[in-house]
């Protein structure tokens, strides 16, 4: 009897992987066809159908559908299939948590990257990115104490260094943020993201080191338009405003809705007296963002400052129609209304 109830389990076991292999088998060949998928998804579909074994497919998959399909339902299957394929491959664990953050199922991605910890507690990669979820979801102390496991593993790590250095600068420790950004470009020079957190940091100090890692960062990513842009801050926070406008315009070249620079131009010019180009940099900063309330508040004290009070008014009035508490708008109209 006992031989005869093992038979009938092996028999169902072997049924339901049959169906659950025809189940794969079909979804595969309706993902092929189905237009409504990026080509991409539609090859790496076909692709399993051809060599249903390989679980390196269904992972490359699961990216492609979270890159150009934004599909982490589907992503997630996949990554769940690969881990059942090969559940000693680490890296899958680590893309499902990503999977799950994507979607927004925090508490899956947490106990998804917990897991994989206890599993695989000495792989660096993946001692990083469970510091790097906690990080994001501002659980500190969890994440610099996965964080320095990570360095322990891997003591040259630099992008661990980087988000250390995040969890001290979003927790107001800026000595201890600067130490770690430090230590991230010793170990890679051409880490862009701790040049601009040096940068902006010595900038709001203003520390004349700040420039040496603005232009570290613009020599390393010489097409992003942030380091351009936190360059050009620096030199107009230590007045000079001619390189500071080199940077501005450098900034909009790369990027023509940067509001920011458009408006930082414009005040440079305002203070300077030369309303035509001021007014201009304020049109272009708003028409850039026309939720920002700023360079329109900046065009009714252009207005103001030639005199023209009925247009400036009217810039306030659209100011506080943007922004009801902005006071200073407020206290230009009252200003105006009383001459």
């Amino acid at each position: 009897m006992r031989g005869f109830c093992a038979k009938i389990i092996l028999f169902m076991t072997l049924v339901i992987s049959a169906l659950t292999s025809c189940n794969q088998g079909s979804k595969n060949r309706q993902m092929a066809r189905d237009t409504t998928y990026s080509a991409e998804t539609r090859a790496w579909s076909q692709k399993i159908l051809d060599d249903p074994e390989r679980d390196d497919y269904y992972a490359e998959r699961a990216l492609v559908l979270i890159n150009n399909d934004h599909n982490y339902k589907l992503a997630i299957e996949d990554l769940k299939q690969a881990i059942k394929m090969k559940p000693d491959k680490v890296e899958y664990y680590s893309k499902l948590g990503d999977a799950y953050f994507g979607d927004n199922q925090t508490y899956k991605a947490k106990e998804t990257y917990l897991e994989a910890v206890e599993k695989f507690p000495n792989d660096a990669e993946l001692l990083f990115k469970c510091g790097q979820f906690f990080l994001f979801v501002k659980k500190y102390d969890d994440a610099k104490r996965y964080l320095n496991e990570a360095i322990k593993v891997d003591p040259g790590f630099p992008k661990v260094y980087f988000f250390i250095g995040q969890c001290f600068k979003e927790t107001q420790d800026t000595a201890r943020a600067i130490e770690y950004y430090k230590k991230a470009v010793q170990i890679d020079a051409g880490d862009y993201d701790s040049y601009i957190q040096l940068g902006q940091i010595f900038t709001i100090q203003k520390n004349p080191e700040a420039l040496i890692y603005l232009n570290a960062a613009v020599n390393t990513d010489e097409s992003n338009d942030e380091g351009w842009y936190a360059r050009g801050y620096y030199f107009q926070t230590s007045g000079e405003f001619d390189k500071a406008i080199l940077d501005y315009q450098k900034t909009v070249s790369l990027n023509p809705y940067h509001s920011f620079a458009y408006y930082n131009v414009g005040y440079i010019f305002f203070s300077r007296q030369n309303w035509e180009l001021a007014k201009k940099h304020f049109e272009l900063a708003f028409r850039a963002n026309n939720n920002f309330e700023k360079p329109i508040y900046m065009l009714g004290l252009t207005a103001e400052a030639q005199n023209e009070t009925e247009e400036a008014i009217n810039y306030f009035k659209k100011t506080l129609h943007i922004n009801p508490d902005f006071t200073l708008a407020k206290e230009g109209i009252q200003r105006l209304e009383k001459k």
